[in-house]
This record gives C-alpha cells, sequence and structure tokens, in this order.
C-alpha cells in the first residue's frame, strides 16, 4: 500500500517541477521573441523612410530624365518645321 501511495505523490512531484520549468521556458522564450519583435520593428521602420527616400530620388530623376528628352524633341521639330531665319 505504501508503494502505491507515494506513486501519486512522486508524479505530484515530477509534475509541478515540470510545470515550473515549461513556465520558466516560456517566460524566456517569449522574452527572446519580444526583443526580435521590437528590432524587427525598428528596422521597419528603417527599411520604410529609406526606401521612401530612395522613390523620391527614383522620380526626382526620371522627370529630368523626361525634361531632357521632351527638350530634345522639341528642338529637333523646330529645326525641321521652322528652318532657322
Amino acid at each position: 500500500m505504501s508503494t502505491l501511495s507515494s506513486s501519486p505523490v512522486e508524479y505530484l512531484k515530477l509534475h509541478v517541477h515540470y510545470e515550473q520549468l515549461r513556465t520558466r521556458l516560456l517566460s524566456s522564450v517569449g522574452s527572446v521573441v519580444k526583443k526580435v519583435f521590437n528590432s524587427s520593428e525598428q528596422a521597419a521602420a528603417i527599411t520604410v523612410v529609406l526606401l521612401t527616400v530612395g522613390l523620391v530620388i527614383l522620380a526626382g530623376m526620371k522627370i529630368i530624365e523626361f525634361a531632357e528628352v521632351a527638350a530634345g524633341y522639341e528642338a529637333a521639330i523646330t529645326k525641321m518645321v521652322l528652318p532657322p531665319l
């Protein structure tokens, strides 16, 4: 009978021990995930700023390129249609 009564007690002791280990493991994994998430938020914000600046620069370059091409066509058309006086 004593073996039967000690077995559930040992089971409960092990169960409580593993529950504490599980709780500590989950809390440490949670803290690591939180740190990674916070650093990824900062990296995402920096990436958004850099991509926005790059997009503005690219748009400016395309506008300048379009203006140069349009000026070249305008110069060519005026030379062909209206000869110099």
